[in-house]
């Protein structure tokens, strides 16, 4: 029933909003329809931060929110009675471009809703976010307690973590007095709103709330667009924003860049709808909203210089729209400073890790600029006309030199960053994978917007800066030219793909596609006929080569057996009075804030093994979740199987230097142990495994999945094999690789993240198998992996890998 309510009430607020907005001039018939839809929704959104920070939120708040939202916007519509409606609203768009829109929307929102991924991980943010939102539907807050920090700081000391990735303690920090208390490491809209879709629907709901918005910022950039150019470009570039990898990688997880994108999006909207209008209240309610985007995403405070760059623009060329763009900045610095106020409160750990990494430095000077530069713009349209049309004059009587000069800089600018850059990470071997993407930051860009497109945003430049066209769609050219610029200069983020491509699908993918095809549009001197030739030829290129880059996870499910893996597990094993503890940090939070088990991240298995006997005689039930055998790691301690952990699904080649070619197998087989203390010595037990490497928890990061799990190498060189990330006790091992053309790899054993190595690296000998033999000497040691190296087109194939511990190994 509630679902029914909740639908009932958006609604019954858009009906009523519709009736109000009617009363708008500016938004079209489309435009109202979606303004009285979104207003709702963002509204909720806000209901439920709001509830959230106060630790009182469920859904029956919400969905009473919305009924009186409705009551509300019924007495706005009395209030407001005696001003006329529209006569005549009139439509934006042509009737066949509405068909379009409507059906390729569908599409989207299949595209976008039917394949979510499951990533129900705590090692990453769609995890943390996930888990954040469940909590926030379970407890009416993010209330993260760990309510037994106390006892196992006592009895474990520093063997045994009680935090977890992005879940951290302002204790230890000396910010709290609470022992119990965690804060969360991010900002808290969005996991706000997954609290919402957890309600509604589980699991599902809340991996679909992205495709939401998702589906929304597809009308709002088509209406953008067509204030900006014609349906032919609205259409092409609607077409490659959707199927772009990136753009559908984004939306079906749960991170925060597609709110954030929409936020952009309708923006540029609302500000073309109203950018002519002489009140400046408009404006600032615009710079409100985008100002929500402060609450969703730290990053979003460095959208201010962009701001001051867009009303210096204003200020100079078009001066009577200066005064808005103040009261719109004002209302975005209004809330920002709201923002950093409630981070500080709620998210302290966050703030401290900020200032510790340098962010919050860069963003105070950032700030600074931009404010004395806003400041200066006040002063000289105040009281120095005199030098504002000194500058204009200027820039008239020097227009060519200054277009030329200009323009010719961001070429050699691009030039040298594609050419140039990459060499200096060259002579710095060490930082060659974790700096990859920021020394071939345009490179890579071209991954994801083929570059014969990318060329042509020279000519938007121009159109914007030089000609100075589209004065009410210049937010779009500014915002979009500085997360570009910004995020190819710093991706400030982890290498591999997709997860790269997080901060480039916030704007700079989106503005790059639409700025290449609305460039191409604007050619100078050039006949219009050979405009929509030229448009036609390489935007179809361009769809082509996006939906080859997409074909990988264009109608792929990710990580789809992780929900029944761990539903499985929570339901076969024990709560009640029971300890678990595991070194994988991927599960560790998922199963406290998901799953309900009372769970710790292991940091040194030898200590913690020494000490969990003084747990057990309090009278604790302790399991260890681990890939491995545990038998003998101490004489005097029992290990009893009792439960699997098994977690299957597909997901990319999380590669580097490489766009992502092929999918494997992200899996996780664990087994869970009873710990029980023996009053009489324990025997150490054989210990054997056998595995079909793709199915056995093996990584690959330029290897092919085959059907029945084997694993083949491709034209790349690297790691073809490596994992499974196995606990092991003290002795003796063989491990045993079976496949073809093992005489062109190279083969090795290495635990503590590959940085220690039990078995020195050996060439392959005998094409079809390798044996290594290696030797534990520390009572249990973590993270044992098993590698094979591969040159280019080797023709190497791992199809078993199998691995014995005996008393005598020959």
């Amino acid at each position: 029933m509630i679902v029914f309510f909740f639908f009932t009430g958006w609604i019954l607020s858009s009906a009523t909003l519709f009736f109000l907005f009617r009363k708008l001039k500016g938004p079209g018939r489309i435009g109202t329809v979606l303004l009285s839809v979104i207003t709702p929704l963002l509204s909720i959104g806000i209901i439920s931060f709001l509830l959230t920070m106060l630790g009182i939120y469920s859904i029956e708040k919400i969905v009473l929110s919305l009924f009186i939202l409705s009551i509300l916007f019924v007495i706005c519509s009395f209030s407001f009675r005696k001003v006329e409606l529209c006569k005549s609203i009139r439509l934006e768009i042509r009737k066949p471009e509405i068909i379009f829109l409507a059906l390729f929307s569908l599409l989207t929102l299949y595209l976008y809703a039917g394949f979510p991924t499951w990533y129900l991980d705590g090692g990453r943010d769609q995890g943390q976010y996930t888990i954040f939102g469940v909590a926030i539907s379970k407890t009416g807050g993010l209330n993260l307690e760990v309510p037994d920090s106390k006892l196992i700081r006592e009895i474990f000391d520093d063997s045994v973590m009680v935090d977890y990735q992005s879940i951290a303690s302002e204790f230890n920090l000396g910010l709290s007095n609470s022992e119990t208390y965690r804060s969360p490491r991010f900002f808290h809209i969005l996991p706000a709103y997954l609290a919402i879709g957890y309600d509604l629907f589980g699991i599902d709901g809340l991996l679909r709330v992205n495709a939401v918005f998702g589906f929304f910022s597809v009308f709002f950039l088509y209406l953008v667009i067509r204030r900006m150019s014609d349906p032919l470009s609205a259409s092409l570039i609607s077409v490659m924003y959707v199927l772009n990898s990136s753009q559908l990688w984004n939306v079906r997880s749960a991170l925060s860049e597609a709110i954030s994108q929409f936020l952009i999006i309708f923006t540029a909207y609302l500000i073309q709808i109203f950018f002519k209008r002489k009140s400046p209240v408009p404006m600032f309610c615009i710079g409100l909203i985008f100002g929500i985007s402060s609450f969703t995403r730290i990053d979003s405070y460095v959208y201010l210089p962009a701001l001051v760059l867009y009303s210096g623009f204003l200020l100079i060329f078009f001066e009577k729209y200066f005064k808005n763009s103040l009261y719109f900045i004002s209302a975005f610095l209004l809330t920002s400073v709201l923002s950093f106020v409630y981070a500080f409160v709620y998210s302290k750990v966050y703030i401290y890790h900020l200032w510790e990494h340098k962010f919050l430095q860069i963003v105070g000077i950032a700030w600074a600029v931009s404010l004395t530069i806003l400041l200066l713009e006040i002063v000289v349209w105040k009281k120095g006309r005199y030098k504002l049309e000194w500058i204009r004059n200027f820039i008239e009587k020097n227009k060519g030199i200054l277009r030329i000069s200009v323009l010719s800089s961001i070429v050699l600018s691009g030039l040298l960053v594609y050419f140039v850059r990459p060499m200096f990470l060259s002579n710095i071997p060490e930082l060659a994978a974790t700096k990859y993407l920021t020394f071939h930051s345009l490179s890579v860009f071209f991954w994801y917007v083929p570059f014969w497109l990318f060329v042509f945003l020279i000519f938007t430049f121009d159109l914007f800066v030089f000609r100075k066209k589209n004065v009410s769609s210049s937010f779009v050219f500014f915002i979009g030219m500085f997360l570009l610029a910004v995020y190819l200069v710093s991706p400030s983020i982890a290498p591999d793909h997709f997860w790269a491509s997080r901060r480039w699908m916030l704007f700079s993918i989106p503005f790059a596609i639409l700025g290449s095809l609305i460039g191409i549009r604007n050619i100078p001197n050039l006949k219009q006929s050979l405009k929509t030739m030229l448009l036609i030829v390489l935007a179809g290129a361009g769809i082509v080569y996006t939906v080859w880059r997409s074909k990988l996870i264009l109608f792929q499910t990710m990580m789809e057996g992780y929900e029944n893996g761990y539903e499985t597990f929570a339901n076969s094993t024990p709560s009640e009075n029971a300890f678990y503890f595991t070194t994988k940090r991927q599960i560790a939070s998922p199963l406290r804030y998901i799953y309900g088990k009372n769970i710790y991240l292991i940091n040194d298995s030898e200590e913690f093994l020494q000490k969990v006997p003084k747990l057990l005689s309090l009278g604790k039930n302790v399991y260890m979740i681990q890939n491995g055998a545990l038998s003998g790691a101490d004489p005097f301690i029992k290990f009893t199987h009792i439960a699997d952990l098994i977690l299957k699904g597909n997901f990319p080649a999380e590669s580097i230097q490489r766009y992502p070619e092929f999918l494997y197998h992200k899996n996780l087989n664990l087994q869970t142990y009873e710990l029980k203390i023996s009053q009489t010595k324990v025997l150490p037990e054989p210990i054997q495994f056998d595995w079909i490497p793709a199915n056995g928890g093996f990584f690959s990061r330029m290897g092919e999945i085959n059907s029945d799990g084997t694993i083949s190498a491709t034209r790349h060189q690297g790691p073809l094999v490596y994992g499974p990330l196995l606990t092991l006790p003290k002795g003796k091992y063989k491990v045993e690789f079976f496949g073809e053309n093992f005489d062109h790899a190279r083969f090795d054993i290495a635990y503590n993240g590959g940085s220690s190595l039990l078995s020195q690296e050996e060439k392959g000998e005998d094409p079809n198998s390798k044996t290594l033999i290696f030797e534990i000497t520390n009572p249990v040691i973590d993270d044992v992996e098993f590698r094979v190296f591969v040159e280019g087109k080797s023709g190497v194939q791992i199809r078993r890998i199998k691995v014995t511990k005996n008393s005598v190994i020959p």
